[in-house]
Formats: C-alpha cells, structure tokens, sequence
C-alpha cells in the first residue's frame, strides 16, 4: 500500500462529536433493553463468589480468567445486591468502548492519517456484531481493550525496550482475561519476524542485544499478570485448578469446531497461500518502517481470523472482538487509498462527506433491526433476580445453569456452558443435579438449559411461579374419587409446605394423622392428607414461606384470572 492517504477529510468536528453522542445514546438504551446473554449473569456470578469471600475454581465454577473479575469486583461491591445489578454493570463497560475506540484512532492515525483513524473508530463502534457483544458484560471487553492497548505500543515509530515491556505486560494482562490469548500471540508472530529482519539488515550484528533486550524485556512484561494469578492459587492450594479450568476444561475433543471436517479447516491454509503468493510478487522490494507496521496490521488480522476459525475448539461472536477493528481498520484505509486515486476533486470530496456517513448510517440502520426495534428483553431478567433475592436467603442454594440468579449459589459444581454439557454427554463429568437439589434441600430453580435428567424432575417435584423460576412443590390428586378427600403422596425435597386449592386458598384438614393447620415440614417420603372439604380435581402442595412471601404457582395464578373473568366459576 502507498504511504499517501488523504490526510483531511471536509467534514467539521462537530460532526464526529455528534456521531459519537449517537453511540453514546445508543449504548444507554442497550444497557437498559438488550436480551440479556448467558455469559453475562455467569460472570456476575463469579464476581459476586470474589466479593462474598468464594474462590473461583474452588467454590465457584469458572473457566475463564481472573483479571476481568477482580478488577470489577470493587464496583460490584459498592453496588450491592440488587436487581438491576446487570444494567448498571453493563454501564461500566461503556468507558471500555471509549478506550477501544481511541486505540482504533490512535492506531488508524500513526498508521494512515487522522481521518482513517476517525472513520474506522466511527465505524467499528457502530458494527452491529462489535456494538451489541461489546455492550454485554462479559470478559472479552476487557481482553479487547487490552490487545488493542498492546497494538498501539507496538506501532509506536520509536519501540525500545520500555515499549517492549508494556506491551507484554498488556498481552499477560489479555491472557489473564482468557488464555484464548494465545492466538493473539500467535498472530503478533510474522509482524515481530518482519521488524526483526528489517532491524538486522540495517544495523547488522550489532543489533542483536538490542533484539535480544527487547526480547526479553517483553517476555519480562508478559509473565507478570498470569505470573502473580498462579501464585496466588498456588499460595491458596488451588495451583492444578487454576491451571486446569483455564486451559484444560477447555479443550475436550470432537466438541462443536472439533467434531466435523468440513471446510472451516481451510481458513488457515488458505491464509497462508496467499500470502506465500503475495510475498513472491514483492519480495524484491523494500520497505519502510511505516510499511512493515501496516503490513503486519493486514497480516496480523489475517492470522487472527483464519486461525480462529480453522483451530478453535468452539466458535463464538466474542471471540471475533479482537479482530473487528483490525479488518475495519484495513478496509477504511483501502477505501481511502481508492479514493485518494479519484482523478476529480469534487468527487473526491463527495465520497468523503458523503461516503463513510452513508456507511456509518447503515450500520446504525443494521444495528437498529438486529435489536428487534429495542424491545425491553432486561424487564424479565430484572424481576426474576428480584423473586430469587424476595425468595430466599443469601446462604440458601438456588439451582440455574450458569448463574443467572447471581446472588445464590449452585447445589451443582458446574455451570452448564458448552464444554460441560459435552462432557457431561460423555460420562466425563456425573449429572447428579437432582441429587443434590434432594441434599441441600433447594426450593428454587431456575429450569432453563438444564440437563434432561435435572428438567425431569425439577418438573415433577416443583411448581412454576413465573419469570422461568420453579419453587418446591407438586401438584397432588384424590387417592379416592368417592370421597375426594383423601390424598397420597411423595415428597423429594425436604421443605415447609403448605395445601393450596386451584385458587390459591389455603386447605387445612389432617396430616400424617395428626391435624393440620396450614403448614409443616416434611421430609423426603410418603405422607398422606385428608382434606377437611371436598377436593374438586386437585391440590397444590406448595412451599410455606414462599406462599407467606407472596409467591403462588402459575396455574393458581390462571385459575384466579379466570375466576375473576366468570363470577361462576
């Protein structure tokens, strides 16, 4: 690529700031209204195990790194318990697009020219993919604002051993986050090898210490952040399961991007073809310092995509977090390069005040559509965070997948991510939810993405109360139709019940033989009720105190609707 590139495009100022109020305004109403992920409340969840004195990979589950929890376990904290706990979180990711927006800007700008760095800033933030999985609050944010930090180190016109060391503080610091950083490094590698042969032909032998300074000056910086994390296991006893639910957990065989061959292996291959073609084309030329940078930008986001998506275990929308401003700085800086061959002026000056605006307000457009017109999809999740804490107690179990009830622990180890449900499939890890829902006596469940088993009998011993959560308790039947007041049955879950009528009212009579007067605690067995009225078609035998609280089953609420639609009823 030539090193011209339109250095001013007519557009004011005020223009760029107003585009970036839009961002700004659009990730509010996110925070607010965006369906929520399940990698959010999960790392929630993780965090609020660090505040409460739980370690992860010990008392919490967690395969991910932990720098993105600690360093947001302090806000957590100060914000309390609360419902609305992932919105407001959600806002702390907000100063981590600005970060990630300026590296795009300073990056494009040392590169290329201000402009490019403006308009692929404008039109990364307003990607749909990078806008909405930025947006959530999850630890690929904080992995991303760290690579791109590293970026803009590395293309500093003046990198001495300093520079040398942040950046591999900033890559260790990544690899705290997730050790997907790996592939990072990985792609740093032909861009290290350029500079490397371009530093040796000018200075010759006598270059070799200052490579090797900066060499090691990096390594230096790099171990430093998963250096401090292991011994701090390692001081707790927790070394082997800091190392294995970061790195081992996550890869298991044959799972997802494992499993088949097909044409997703070719990405890599592909990449590398082309680039031995490229190569042979231009090999007899020479560059300068500023044109290794950009090459090593192309070849960098290349390596980066196509790795990811030949070698990768798992795919998901995160993981392209990293890449998207790398592929948008490239195409910007293309598409300011064509235009600076425009022969005319005026048209010239036409596809940059108009051009890139037109991009930017297609993907304003795209992102608008992909939200579904912004319905509220947080309003659920909200008031079932709410029912759990109005629900239960801080020291009580609630069972879910991965965490989304935050503030109460699992009476199952694992959260049920995609590597746990394959090994789970495959005998590696014992599904025994119910057991242990049955042990630790939980009365809510959060039924969603549970295994099969686990979903079974959550449906036969407890009741749906709204917003996806299940608490203790059945419905119960006449053991005799000729009386209708007599009632046999059993009991999982050791808990305080109570007998409620369709309506929801309250049933008192005999229990076990001994009078009842509106609730007891019941172990696991058979026990039998003899209603004091008749029994139409059924009772709800129904968690006491979460009927004191003012929860009632689903169908009760159903039943009063519909008594309250037909006096008769």
């Amino acid at each position: 690529m030539s090193s011209t590139v339109p250095s001013l495009a007519p557009v004011r100022r005020s223009h760029y700031i107003l585009i970036f109020v839009v961002m700004l305004i659009l990730r509010g109403v996110c925070a607010f209204r965006f369906r929520v992920d399940a990698d959010e409340p999960q790392h929630l969840h993780v965090i609020w195990g660090w505040v409460n004195g739980y370690l992860p990979y010990r008392d919490v589950f967690d395969n991910h790194g932990p720098l993105f929890h600690v360093l947001l376990a302090p806000l957590f904290r100060v914000l309390g318990e609360r419902p609305d706990i992932l919105i407001l979180m959600r806002f702390a990711m907000i100063p981590f697009l600005a970060i990630c927006l300026w590296c795009v800007y300073r990056v494009g700008t040392d590169l290329f020219s201000r402009n490019v760095g403006i308009w692929a800033a404008i039109l990364t933030g307003f990607y749909p993919e990078y806008f909405l999985t930025s947006a959530e609050f999850r630890t690929d944010v904080l992995w991303t604002v760290l690579w791109l930090l590293a970026l803009v180190t590395i293309t500093r016109q003046s990198f001495g051993k300093k520079h040398a060391f942040l950046t591999g503080l900033l890559l260790g610091g990544c690899f705290g986050v997730t050790v997907k950083t790996g592939l990072m490094v990985g792609a740093l590698g032909p861009w290290a090898l350029m500079a490397a042969v371009r530093t040796w032909n000018e200075g010759g032998q006598g270059i070799v210490r200052s490579l090797v300074v900066k060499a090691l000056a990096g390594l230096g910086g790099f171990v430093m952040v998963p250096g401090a994390a292991l011994l701090f296991f390692a001081a707790q006893g927790m070394a082997r399961q800091y190392l294995y639910y970061n790195i081992g957990f996550n890869l298991i065989p044959h799972s997802q991007n494992w499993e088949r061959f097909d044409g997703h292996v070719l990405w890599f291959p592909l990449f590398l073809l082309v680039v031995l073609v490229v190569y042979a084309f231009v090999r007899k030329r020479s560059y300068s310092a500023i044109d290794i940078q950009r090459i090593g930008l192309v070849l960098t986001a290349g390596f980066y995509f196509t790795a990811l998506k030949t070698f990768f275990p798992t795919l998901s929308r995160q993981d392209d977090l990293p890449v998207i401003p790398l592929a948008t700085l490239v195409v910007v800086a293309a598409l300011f390069f064509l235009v600076d061959r425009v022969s005319s002026a005026d048209r010239r000056r036409w596809l940059l005040t108009a051009g890139f605006p037109l991009l930017a307000a297609i993907e304003i457009l795209v992102l608008t559509l992909k939200t579904s017109s912004w319905t509220d999809n947080m309003a659920s999740h909200t008031v079932m965070v709410a029912d759990v804490l109005k629900a239960t107690e801080k020291h009580e179990f609630v069972m879910d997948a991965t965490g989304e009830t935050i503030f109460r622990m699992r009476p199952f180890y694992y959260a049920l991510e995609a590597f746990t449900k394959v090994r789970i499939e495959r005998g590696l890890i014992v599904d025994d939810i119910a057991q242990n829902l049955i042990d630790t006596q939980t009365s809510l469940v959060r039924i969603r993405d549970l295994t099969k088993p686990a979903t079974a009998f959550v449906r036969e011993n407890y009741l749906l109360i709204g917003h996806g959560l299940w608490m203790v308790g059945k419905k119960v039947k006449p053991t005799e139709p000729d009386s209708r007041t007599k009632i046999h049955f059993e009991t999982r879950i050791a808990a305080r019940y109570t007998f409620l009528t369709p309506e929801a009212q309250q049933v008192m009579g005999e229990l076990d033989g001994m009078p009842f007067s509106g609730e007891r605690l019941l172990e696991p067995g058979p026990h039998d009720f003899v209603a004091a009225e008749k029994v139409k078609d059924y009772l709800l035998l129904f968690s006491a105190r979460g009927f004191q609280r003012g929860f009632i089953p689903v169908m009760a609420v159903s039943a009063q609707a519909e008594k309250q639609a037909d006096p008769s009823f």
